[in-house]
């Protein structure tokens, strides 16, 4: 027969009846205990001094019943192993072949008329080493202070549709525990990028109303850039959200789930209790229906370690210990490695910006940071320039970041130009004002740009002369403008005189739009053929 067990509770409660003047088979009824196990007992106490009418039963006294509650030497320690042994090389193929669970395996014994319990056939497959080792010790972790660490971990919940891409994705969920209260948080989601896991933390901060001193978290990539047991490396996103909210980041060890105990049976709990059987519409309507969940149902059970409400110890004990939460949501930095182009620009996000060239000329690495509002340049570590957040396809330029010789040339802007120009002398930078005049200004870039080629050849003074006397007939053209540079015309006296322009190929003379009065003209311009024609009113 089996060895059963008896309490220290029972071993107390079968004395209390035996003082109490009751039978052996009254107790037997009552407890449950066979009548061999409770004779032994009551034999033991007596030896120790205890009497029927007597005082009650001591510690010691008790202590040495509890230590009768062992198998005797012709007891069988493991009584299943008769059971089970026919059944060894069939177990093993479950376990290692099929790889089903021991639940499964004590259901399909149970079919072949092979009834044991799961904890004698969880210690048979442990004694048999199909299991690998296991630890022999446990030791409990020390309870945390309110608001002192906060455990995190991700798990599979199942497939949802996704109305975005119109297909059905996988959905994960992140799971925030309170180590103190046991409260949590579920968040739903379809991938744990950095900016997705940031996004999951913050609205926990806001479910929590705070933000605990402590973050254990798994070693996802997103967070961790090396699993190192000893030195883990977090990356440079998560570190800079650490430092801005305030908590200190401890990457659990990879392959040790007890590192994270509280946390660890919440993802199979949440996907049992919230997501099998339920309908969602949507990732959102999914995490709307999550938060319900955690307040409703996960916060208001008893749970099984604290044997209290979560939500009742997190509001009474908990809340008010937190870090205070601004409200403000992160703005989720993104970092990146650039090299800056023979243009002066770097890329960054489908949009160009420029790079100081003092600092960093062509072919320099620099490190990129951007958010949703500014991108900043860093070279060896110090920021060297900031730029608005552009648009796919957007530029942004700073004509101080090109050498002084190529600013002209590369910048496309007509304000530039004249600013360039009016540096030549006063009538030059008059002419590029009449020159860029217009609503189409970009139309006469290139001549502008030959303008500041002209000075750089035939000198700015030159230049600023040949400018006056083409102002003063008002000659707007830089062609005729190098013509007069060409023949050293700035230095003449004499008025310039401007050649009229060829006649048309299909010119017409004036008459020819003339109209006529009524005295036999006709409108055309030619003379009555014959025939007589209206006269205009």
């Amino acid at each position: 027969m089996a060895y059963k067990e008896v309490f220290r509770v029972e071993i107390t409660e079968v004395v209390r009846q035996w003082q109490a003047g009751r039978g052996i088979r009254e107790i037997t009824r009552s407890t449950g205990v066979a009548r061999n196990t409770i004779r032994k007992y009551i034999l033991t106490a007596q030896s120790c001094g205890l009497v029927r009418d007597g005082p009650a039963l001591s510690e010691s006294q008790l202590i040495t019943l509890v230590q009768l509650n062992k198998a005797g030497p012709h007891q069988v320690a493991v009584p299943t192993n008769e059971v089970l042994e026919p059944w060894a090389d069939q177990i093993e193929q479950w376990l290692k072949s099929d790889r089903l669970k021991l639940t499964r395996i004590q259901e399909l014994l149970a079919q072949e008329h092979c009834l044991v319990a799961y904890s004698c056939l969880r210690r048979f497959i442990i004694r048999r080493g199909w299991l690998g080792k296991s630890s022999r010790t446990t030791v409990r972790m020390a309870d945390t202070q309110p608001g002192e660490v906060t455990e995190v971990d991700f798990g599979r919940l199942g497939f949802v549709w996704d109305q975005e891409s119109g297909r059905r994705r996988l959905a994960w969920g992140m799971l925030v525990v309170l180590g103190y209260s046991r409260h949590s948080f579920l968040w739903p989601l379809f991938s744990q990028q950095l900016g997705d896991v940031i996004e999951g933390l913050e609205a926990a901060w806001a479910f929590f109303s705070g933000i605990p001193r402590y973050l254990v978290l798994d070693n996802f990539p997103a967070a961790v850039a090396g699993t190192d047991p000893l030195n883990p490396r977090l990356t440079r996103g998560f570190l800079e959200y650490a430092q801005h909210r305030g908590f200190i980041t401890d990457p659990a060890r990879p392959g040790h789930p007890k590192d994270k105990p509280k946390v660890e049976r919440g993802v199979p709990y949440a996907r049992e209790r919230f997501f099998k059987g339920g309908e969602f519409h949507g990732l959102q309507d999914m995490r709307r229906q999550a938060r319900e969940w955690c307040l409703e149902v996960a916060g208001q059970r008893v749970h099984g370690t604290t044997r209290r409400l979560p939500l009742v110890v997190f509001r009474e004990e908990e809340q008010s210990k937190l870090l205070p939460w601004d409200g403000e949501l992160y703005d989720v930095p993104e970092w990146h490695s650039a090299t800056v182009h023979p243009d002066h620009h770097i890329y960054y996000r489908y949009a160009i910006y420029s790079a100081p060239d003092s600092t960093c000329p062509p072919g320099t690495k620099l490190e990129v940071r951007g958010d949703s509002k500014l991108v900043r340049l860093y070279h060896k570590g110090a920021l060297v320039k900031v730029h608005p957040r552009k648009p796919r396809g957007g530029r942004s330029t700073d004509p101080e970041d090109y050498p002084s010789e190529l600013a002209p040339y590369t910048l496309r802007s007509p304000n530039y130009l004249r600013q360039q120009s009016s540096k030549l002398g006063e009538a030059v930078g008059a002419f590029a004002d009449k020159l860029l005049s217009g609503p189409m200004p970009w139309s006469k870039m290139r001549q502008a740009y030959k303008l500041l080629r002209l000075g750089e050849r035939y000198t700015s003074s030159r230049l600023n002369a040949a400018c006056e006397r083409a102002l003063e007939v008002d000659l707007i053209d830089v062609r005729r403008l190098e013509r007069i540079l060409v023949e050293a015309l700035e230095k003449e006296t004499v008025p310039l005189v401007v050649a009229p322009a060829p006649p048309g190929r299909f010119a017409h003379p004036g008459n020819v739009f003339a109209i006529c009065d009524g005295n036999g003209g006709n409108h055309h311009g030619d003379q009555n053929q014959g025939g007589s024609h209206d006269n205009y009113q």
